[in-house]
């Protein structure tokens, strides 16, 4: 029998929503970092596939929580959108920045461990059981009896999988490979330039091929990738595998020369189900978003609402979490997720080539009375205080 121990908060998955929501958590009350477990079946820094852009949604989050960016990142100063050779750009001092989820996880990990948080890695979840006071989680090394378990493992959830979560949410496809560049001689890291092309949805792609360029262990890649929402179902799959490989050739790149990743993200509906008795959703296990594939700004953003529901749930001893989906879709957030949601439903049904093209004509006009047709536009808020700070005053 292997041993059980009792905790208020078990978080399954130490990516940035598993974190988040307890390091909202903490920026409440620090006393709540005694009161959670983390447990993931990988071991920091491990590889996570992600374009890694972090918008200014994401960062001010990150101020929000008394945070500075500290792991390396490349900031980017025009977000250039590309179609059958035209263009619009978003500029920014920065647009978003890009990090290597390795690093970026890692950091956010062990700031919560750095709190009190205990974080249990390399600790796969094997059953997962809702009993009538607690939910019964059995790891590869223990097993928690848990007041709320909150999923936070992924597109892939092993969660929403053992508990049969019965929902139609619908899942975006993404792969990925990493190119090693000369910076000096690379107009994307000369120029601080992040490109999306959408010309492919002319062959069928409900999405658009990305470059981003971004450093690793000091070394500079291209990260050159395709996102295919999946926005009409009903139509045959594109062949990510062939429109990347017709891009790259583009840019003089071999994509047999480099190995190939992919992984799937699934969309946010606000007619989804994101709770159960004991048991909440969050980050890519809940949805994220369809129309750019933004994934680490609203996986942080979870964490406002789901911690706020859980302080709920322990104040008025009401684990039902029958409130959860309503707080989540009324969060200014999550509305504007759920518009990116309706716009990739138009976006990509109506790709024939003249409605593309018009859509990106007003766009151009639209982008010239926005901020962010600036090039010194500083989308990015500093925090007002350290969570750190913040916790060694209370304590």
């Amino acid at each position: 029998m292997s041993e059980v121990i009792h905790v208020d908060i078990l978080i399954i998955g130490s990516g940035p929503s598993g974190t988040s929501t307890a390091l909202h958590l903490i920026k409440h009350d620090p006393a709540w970092a005694r009161r959670i477990i983390i447990v993931d079946k990988a071991v920091h820094p491990r590889e996570k596939l992600c374009g890694g852009g972090i918008t200014h949604i994401g960062q001010n989050i990150l101020a929000d929580l008394g945070l500075s960016l500290e792991p390396r990142h490349f900031d980017v100063r025009e977000a250039r959108l590309l179609y059958r050779g035209k263009s619009y750009s978003f500029y920014g001092n920065p647009v978003f920045r890009i990090v290597r989820r390795e690093e970026f996880d890692q950091w956010l990990a062990q700031t919560a461990e750095k709190l009190g948080v205990q974080l249990r890695q390399g600790e796969a979840v094997k059953e997962i059981t809702p009993q009538p006071d607690h939910v019964e989680v059995i790891t590869e090394k223990a097993t928690f009896h848990a007041q709320v378990v909150v999923a936070a493992d992924g597109s892939r959830s092993f969660v929403r999988r053992k508990l049969k979560w019965d929902d139609d949410s619908r899942v975006a496809r993404l792969v990925e490979v990493l190119t090693p560049e000369d910076p000096a001689n690379t107009p994307e890291f000369q120029e601080a330039v992040a490109v999306f092309d959408f010309t492919p949805m002319d062959d069928d792609l409900q999405g658009y091929y990305w470059d981003f360029p971004s450093f690793i262990k000091g070394k500079a890649f291209m990260n050159r990738g395709v996102f295919d929402s999946r926005a009409r179902p009903e139509k045959p799959k594109a062949d990510l595998k062939d429109v990347l490989s017709g891009e790259m050739a583009e840019r003089e790149r071999r994509l047999d020369d480099y190995e190939l990743k992919g992984h799937p993200i699934r969309w946010f509906s606000k007619d989804g189900r994101f709770a159960q008795e004991r048991v909440l959703l969050v980050g890519d296990a809940a949805g994220a978003d369809p129309l750019m594939g933004e994934g680490i700004s609203f996986a942080l953003g979870y964490g406002d609402p789901a911690s706020q529901a859980i302080i709920d749930a322990f104040a008025r001893n009401d684990f039902s979490f029958d409130t959860y989906a309503a707080r989540l879709t009324s969060h200014p957030l999550f509305r504007h997720l759920d518009l990116r949601v309706r716009l990739a439903r138009y976006a990509y049904r109506l790709n024939r080539p003249w409605v593309v093209s018009l859509g990106w004509s007003v766009m151009r006009l639209v982008m010239r009375f926005t901020p962010w047709g600036r090039r010194d536009y500083v989308p990015v808020r500093e925090p007002a205080f350290r969570l750190t700070d913040l916790v060694y005053r209370t304590d």
